[in-house]
């Protein structure tokens, strides 16, 4: 009888193990979480190949799970901002052909609008988004210079939050701002870490032609020069956005600086891995996508964002109440 009950007893604990394992809670999962890339050889051009086993990526240090990588063909909405002032004056008109080259490279689908910029309080939205190459060439005949302080970082801004809102409703759609400057901020009321934040909660990728060659490079042991300053914010903003800077100097490294955005936009690719972050925890998260050459390969440069951001955001009624006081 003893041994009989002894036998029921070890039956029902081993019973007991698998059930108590089934019920306990899975490991909570992060979202699927999907990057633009862009692919560059040794010579800093865009390429359109490379292979899923090629790609590894890290999520807060930790390695995660690559899910898939496909060209990125999504339409694309993006703002052409123009830097208006009259520090541009030699390269101004290059300026423009470059920005036109843009255009009239665009893709039917692909919706663009113009933004020109001096000073903080003059941010002007010349032309609405649009797919007529005519109504936007006809917005840039009309650009000219002004005399102002430069408020870089306000037209980043400004334009980012611009080319967020637009299509909002619609999220297969690329977010990008493409900015000709000379990136000397000197009358902003935002400051770097604000619009840092704005790219980072937005997603927006930004391309920069920074006409930094005729700012001042004569810095000091205490002093940074204006060249330095320049180059630090716009190199900041492409790398922390996933986009990239370029920095000519001539009226031909101009306009082919713009051939090397349109290759960027129409060459990138779009990765996908699940997180195994926990999907509650909100804020920002730091990413970093490395390439993995095996015997033979070329090498290649991945430029990615920084990371993604998890909300809720920031919201945008209270940043324009912000920028208005």
């Amino acid at each position: 009888m003893r041994m009989k009950c002894l036998i029921v007893v070890v039956l029902l604990c081993v019973a007991l193990v698998p059930t108590a394992r089934a019920q306990a809670p899975a490991a909570p999962a992060g979202p699927v979480v999907g990057l633009s890339m862009i692919v560059t050889d040794k010579d800093n051009k865009a390429v359109n190949t490379i292979r899923k086993e090629q790609i590894r990526v890290f999520e807060e240090g930790v390695e995660q799970t690559l899910l898939s990588i496909e060209a990125d063909e999504r339409p694309v909405d993006y703002v052409i901002a123009l830097d208006s002032s009259g520090s541009l004056n030699r390269l101004f008109g290059s300026a423009l052909e470059a920005a036109k080259l843009i255009i009239v490279n665009q893709r039917p689908e692909d919706q663009i609008a113009f933004v020109r910029f001096v000073g903080h309080d003059n941010i002007e939205k010349v032309q609405e988004f649009s797919t007529d190459r005519d109504v936007l060439l006809k917005a840039l005949d009309g650009s000219h210079l002004e005399r102002g302080q430069s408020a870089v970082i306000d037209a980043l801004y400004v334009s980012t939050q611009y080319v967020d809102e637009h299509n909002k409703a619609n999220e297969n759609r690329r977010k990008v701002l493409v900015v000709i400057t000379d990136g000397e901020d000197r009358n902003s009321y935002y400051k770097q870490p604000d619009l840092i934040k704005l790219l980072h909660e937005t997603g927006v990728q930004v391309f920069v032609l920074g006409l930094v060659s005729e700012l001042d490079d004569q810095g000091g042991f205490s002093r940074v020069s204006s060249r330095q300053r320049a180059e630090k914010l716009l190199m900041a903003v492409a790398a922390e956005s996933g986009g990239r800077v370029l920095f000519p100097t001539s009226k031909q490294e101009l306009v082919a600086g713009a051939g090397e955005i349109i290759l960027d936009l129409r060459a990138q690719f779009r990765i996908k891995y699940q997180s195994n972050r926990d999907a509650s925890k909100k804020g920002f998260r730091k990413v970093e996508v490395k390439f993995v050459a095996a015997e033979g390969d070329e090498k290649r440069k991945l430029v990615t964002p920084a990371g993604y951001f998890v909300g809720p955001r920031t919201p945008a009624a209270k940043t324009e109440k912000k920028k208005k006081s």
